[in-house]
């Protein structure tokens, strides 16, 4: 590292030989005693002290020079809470991260603060000089900012994720401690920080520089690592299965194994990145995917691909791996309906562990597919589901409730819809806005159609209320006895049967725990309605962006 630079004024005439070789050997010998001879404390003061006579803090902290090595690393997830019933997934993203700046490091913590009773400053050390925060979701967030400005001045700050790039400017501005935010992917830019890159060379970054914010030209999007996958030893626990606030003793993991998704779906931002770019399809090889998977000692494993079944041929040869190398887990996927294009693929999935393919269909009507520009009508999603229906693999259909243009009529179809093509789980969601995804200039086009604050798109016609009504209606009649058994019957057939031991001791607390939520949620209900609350009658209480 270099933290004493020997420089001349440029007005002076160019030294002799013998002068120029002196400063070149004392350059090279404060550096040396600084990185072999001096403890760590002292290199940490000079790192920090550096900034006030420096042009740049973070430049100063940045080493300034050459590759940087730092003492000890933290890499956190700053959240209690998760965004839905499924927060128990590990955060792959951040360990992503922590698989780059590993290389770089003394030592190294992943801490997830869902997992932890502790705070980010209960994991300091004397030695820590570098701090990464995935800040992917604007959810807890007053737990969220104080855990950020709980880091002490003079440990280098970096943020990462989906909000952070949404909007660099507020946190560099907002947050005097914060050194800097990885806009977009984070992995080549994590890479180029922790080799000594100036700031100002680094794509994708935005950073703080004389009280001044500057943000770098994006970066462009790089192809799908094969070698860059996480490193699970890194974890302080196992991730497990968690119903209604309940652990079990399932263990679970994810993998992802491409990014991006070629299709343009209006009402989806995850196949461009955070800065509204088009991503395009990648993929990790097969032989990769395959050997991470063997690395894995959880039972469940969901992909986190957007699209995983984009090239078959693909998935096909890492089924035959999977097969050949005698791994046995379970695996859950997002896939297209156009799966159902190749019938002898479906089989080696199967035979492979694949669990369930989760599929985006949306929605029931024509007029509304063709809105969202989903590439199939309700007539070739019953041509596919025709094939699939057959497949041992459970069959998860997404639906999106409270689209542009449905009556409610329209949304209560998709019980009967969902079951005639052989279903056997679905999802129902709201529609909801988020930056990029395109619903912007369709609801503005749409008389009575509004963005709220929080996202939701939502009518003058159908109040929150009514949503919630139409939801339940549609899952009282989608779930019958008879489909959950076929649900069973198909878990038992490809497999799941091997996931029972970690769920079944704990299906009586989970049984209590469902009893009590069901009364609470609905007792809450009947008290807003006796009170006239206005989420209960109206949209009244939504407030437009805007």
């Amino acid at each position: 590292m270099t933290l004493v630079q020997l420089n001349l004024p440029d007005t002076l005439p160019p030294a002799p030989p013998g002068v120029a070789r002196f400063i070149v050997e004392a350059q090279s010998r404060i550096d040396s005693f600084i990185e072999s001879r001096l403890p760590w404390f002292a290199k940490r003061f000079l790192l920090v002290h550096a900034a006030e006579i420096g042009p740049c803090r973070s430049e100063a902290v940045h080493r300034l020079n050459g590759p940087a090595t730092f003492g000890h690393v933290l890499c956190v997830y700053p959240y209690r809470q998760e965004l839905n019933e499924a927060g128990f997934w590990p955060p792959l993203g951040l360990e992503f991260i922590a698989a780059v700046v590993q290389r770089h490091a003394g030592s190294l913590d992943v801490v997830d603060l869902r997992m932890e009773p502790g705070r980010t400053r209960d994991f300091l050390r004397p030695e820590t000089d570098l701090i990464c925060f995935s800040v992917n979701w604007d959810r807890d967030r007053e737990f969220l900012e104080e855990e950020i400005r709980s880091v002490p001045a003079g440990i280098l700050t970096i943020l990462g994720g989906r909000h952070a790039t949404e909007c660099p400017e507020r946190w560099l501005t907002e947050f005097a401690n914060v050194d800097a935010v990885v806009r977009g992917d984070g992995e080549e830019a994590m890479d180029e920080i922790c080799r000594g890159l100036p700031m100002e060379q680094i794509p994708g970054l935005s950073f703080r520089r004389d009280g001044v914010v500057h943000h770098n030209p994006n970066r462009s999007l790089g192809q799908t690592q094969n070698d860059l996958y996480p490193d699970r030893r890194l974890r302080r626990g196992a991730y497990v299965v968690k119903i209604k606030g309940v652990s079990t003793a399932l263990k679970v993991d994810s993998i992802a194994t491409s990014r991006g998704c070629p299709f343009q779906c209006t009402f989806c931002s995850f196949n461009r990145n955070p800065l509204g770019e088009k991503r395009r399809w990648t993929a990790r090889s097969a032989e990769s995917v395959v050997d991470e998977l063997g690395q894995m000692d959880a039972k469940l494993v969901g992909f986190t691909d957007d699209l995983f079944t984009h090239d078959m041929d693909r998935v096909e040869r890492i089924c035959d791996l999977i097969v050949a190398r005698g791994i046995r887990k379970q695996y859950i996927v997002n896939a297209r309906l156009e799966i159902a294009r190749r019938p002898d693929v479906l089989r080696k999935m199967e035979r492979a562990g694949f669990l369930m393919l989760l599929l985006g269909i949306e929605s029931a009507q024509d007029k509304t597919l063709r809105s969202m520009r989903k590439g199939f009508d309700v007539a070739r999603i019953r041509e596919y589901c025709n094939v699939l229906r057959n497949s041992r693999m459970i069959l998860h259909g997404y639906f999106i409730l409270g689209c542009i243009g449905e009556s409610v009529e329209d949304m209560l179809a998709i019980g009967p819809f969902a079951r005639e093509l052989g279903l056997d789980t679905i999802g129902l969601s709201c529609l909801r806005h988020s930056p990029y995804s395109g619903l912007d200039d369709l609801v503005a086009g749409s008389p009575g159609y509004h963005i709220s604050g929080s996202g939701k798109v939502y009518s003058d016609h159908c109040s929150s209320e009514d949503m919630r009504r139409v939801r339940r209606q549609i899952h009282r009649e989608f779930y019958t006895a008879a489909g959950i058994a076929r649900i069973a019957r198909k878990g038992l057939q490809v497999g799941a049967a091997s996931l029972l031991p970690g769920i079944v001791p704990y299906l009586p607390k989970i049984a209590v725990r469902w009893m009590m939520y069901t009364w609470h949620k609905s007792r809450n209900r009947a008290k807003k309605r006796r009170a006239g609350h206005p989420a209960m009658a109206h949209n009244a209480g939504e407030k437009p962006v805007g």
